[in-house]
């Protein structure tokens, strides 16, 4: 398998393991009644609660992005030395990312997601060569 795929995977991982802490602290916070229902009548989110929960819509919006991609250069035999660092600083730049961005680390995270753009750029390169 590809390191773009393993890539993926991996993403979708650490992604799940963010939905299951999102969750587990909504039961913890809220209790297992309004955790469990509809959500609409509680008060906002707020810091580090709040960051998780923006930190998590935009991992979504950067694997919706990556995904294709990797997927395409999978399936087209185009894994090359670039795309496997940039899949690989994809990877790395997310997890960051997230981890800075719920602490509250403002430049650091800014760094992490220009990195992650440029994993998929190079990734992406094999694409239109």
């Amino acid at each position: 398998m590809y390191i773009e795929i393993q890539t993926l995977a991996a993403i979708g991982a650490f992604l799940l393991l963010l939905t299951l802490i999102q969750g587990t602290r909504n039961v913890l916070v809220l209790g297992l009644s309004t955790a469990a229902g509809n959500q609409h009548d509680i008060s906002p989110w707020a810091g580090a609660n709040d960051r998780l929960n923006r930190a998590i819509r935009n991992l979504i919006e950067a694997i919706a992005i990556f995904a294709p991609i990797a997927i395409a250069v999978h399936v087209l035999g185009l894994s090359n030395e670039t795309t496997v660092l940039g899949a690989k600083l994809f990877l790395i730049s997310r997890v960051v990312h997230t981890i800075v961005f719920v602490i509250g680390v403002p430049w650091v995270r800014t760094t992490a997601w220009t990195t992650g753009v440029i994993g998929i750029v190079m990734v992406g390169s094999a694409l239109v060569a």
